[in-house]
């Protein structure tokens, strides 16, 4: 006699249930209603609610049975208490006729005391026809969490702001060139905030003063910015990024921010370089650094710094290094601002190093300078973006003079593109390097992988090349190969099944990173 089918989710307690339902989107919630005599009931009581209409523009989907799920979830059981909402509407789809609606959805949520509310309006409109958000929500004293996303802010002198318990903001495309006012008075009337996150805001200045709270300040992409005024004495994460603005901006802390863990500064065309300097000299207990900057001269001197992470976009950059507790150095650029600041930098403390070297030929002495340095390190990693052989040649007067490996990398990463020679770099790559794992990531010609695995698989057990030479290559170092994962191993295959004349090789790149384990003998056979 067959088992008969037990309903075990019918079964499990109700708050595990409204669990489970509040983490899933609402279609699914819907068909579970369907499915489960126990969930019918439950909807109504989710404490949160997510709902997304953010079809293509060709879309079919129906709006109307979009719109009465919104309103049965909110409407119903008033006197329950919502935890959050978070509504993301393509008002371009949906059309003006929907806006007193969407207003009515707000109403109930701070009616029912909302904590998290996540509003997002999505549109190709221009300024004026933005959907224009209710007054109404800047008096919603139980917000704990606001996030408002490309939307008018109708807020002017006389605006009453009242969100005592307010601790995170986040303002999303919000236009308001010619009215920093609007932002200015919403941010100023927030006594409690701990977050506050601009993105892609359209304004000029923005002054942020008067926040004891204040503990993280986020400005992203926010193009049109040429001031920005900090007076948080509590701040403890600064992050400015900018990418491909229109002009600098300059910032200005008008108060110590003694408090100061964590700076990131990332503006590509960044130049003004006393600013980062007298910024620098303010934050005596920073832990973090990440610059990403077009400086001339970067001078970094700090006695408590743990962590940096360096990104300068010029190849004759200058930089001066003074940080004797440094446990974890990142760069990615060019080797030569690099490898001669690293001449003079204290690095007993350092435990982690990631270096990438983006388009650099190597300097052997050099290199290997810097890397005798840092080979005490725990976790070390080199990333090579090789493009041609020059990037590898190995003078003719030290080679004799020079034994494998070079450098002593445990993890290398390569990207490879396409060129000729290919043999050639990885006898040298290999002959500089003896990693435990070696890496080839994406991007990577297909054709540098096949060769590399060609090799790696015919290597004789007992190589007789090199009879004549006193520095053997690498095969003779080289003791086994294995390969990381079934990942990897999948991709291995796709690329060796491919004819190398074939449009698809010629035109696809390695989709996936593959990497392999190297085991290399200490000594010569």
């Amino acid at each position: 006699m067959e088992d008969e089918e037990i309903d075990r989710i019918s079964q499990l307690p109700d708050e595990v249930l409204i669990r489970i339902l509040s983490l899933v989107p609402i279609k699914e919630v819907a068909r579970a209603k369907l499915v489960s005599k126990a969930w019918q009931n439950l909807f109504e009581f989710l404490p949160s609610f997510k709902f997304y209409f953010l079809p293509p523009r060709d879309t079919t989907d129906d709006i109307s049975s979009f719109t009465n799920a919104i309103d049965s979830a909110l409407k119903l059981r008033k006197h329950l208490t919502l935890h959050k909402l978070r509504l993301h509407l393509d008002i371009d789809l949906m059309g003006s006729r929907w806006f007193s609606l969407i207003e009515s959805w707000i109403d109930a949520a701070i009616e029912r005391k909302v904590k998290h509310l996540d509003l997002c309006f999505q549109t190709e409109a221009d300024r004026d026809h933005l959907y224009r958000l209710p007054v109404k929500v800047f008096s919603a004293r139980t917000i704990t969490d606001l996030c408002l996303d490309e939307c008018r802010l109708e807020i002017c002198e006389d605006t009453n702001i009242d969100l005592p318990v307010l601790r995170k903001l986040r303002l999303v495309r919000i236009p308001c060139h010619g009215d920093e006012h609007a932002i200015q008075k919403l941010i100023s009337s927030c006594p409690l905030i701990e977050d506050l996150t601009t993105t892609c805001c359209q304004m000029e200045w923005l002054l942020v003063s008067g926040r004891a709270n204040l503990q993280r300040l986020t400005v992203y992409n926010c193009f049109s910015l040429k001031l920005l005024v900090i007076d948080a004495p509590s701040l403890q994460y600064f992050h400015y990024h900018l990418y491909f603005g229109v002009w600098p901006c300059d910032i200005v802390f008008t108060s110590s921010s003694e408090f100061l863990k964590e700076l990131i500064l990332h503006d590509e065309r960044c130049t003004i370089e006393h600013c980062f300097q007298s910024l620098l000299s303010r934050f005596q207990n920073l832990k973090l650094l990440n610059i990403f900057c077009g400086f001339q001269r970067i001078e970094i001197s700090h006695l408590r710094l743990k962590r940096l992470d360096l990104r300068p976009t010029r190849a004759d950059a200058m930089l001066k290094i003074n940080t004797p507790n440094l446990r974890s150095l990142r760069y990615e650029g060019n080797r030569m601002p690099l490898i001669p600041a690293m001449a003079s930098l204290n690095t007993s403390s350092l435990r982690k190093v990631d270096i990438n070297f983006v388009r650099s030929h190597f300097s052997i002495l050099q290199s290997k300078e810097f890397f005798e340095k840092i080979r005490h390190c725990q976790d070390m990693k080199l990333h090579l973006h090789i493009e041609s052989k020059q990037q590898l040649i190995i003078p003719g007067k030290l080679r004799p003079i020079l034994s494998p490996p070079v450098y002593d990398i445990k993890h290398l990463n390569l990207t490879v593109g396409k060129c000729h020679r290919y043999p050639y770099i990885i006898d040298r790559m290999l002959w500089m390097f003896h990693p435990q794992t070696l890496s080839i990531s994406t991007e990577t010609a297909p054709r540098f992988l096949k060769v590399l695995y060609n090799k790696f698989r015919n290597k004789e057990k007992h190589p007789k090349c090199c009879t004549s030479c006193t520095s053997k290559c690498w095969r003779h170092y080289l003791e086994e190969v294995q390969i990381h994962d079934d990942e990897s191993r999948e991709e291995i295959d796709r690329i060796m099944a491919m004819p190398e004349l074939s449009e698809e090789f010629m035109e696809c790149e390695v989709e996936c990173k593959v990497r392999f384990i190297l085991k290399w003998r200490s000594s010569l056979l």
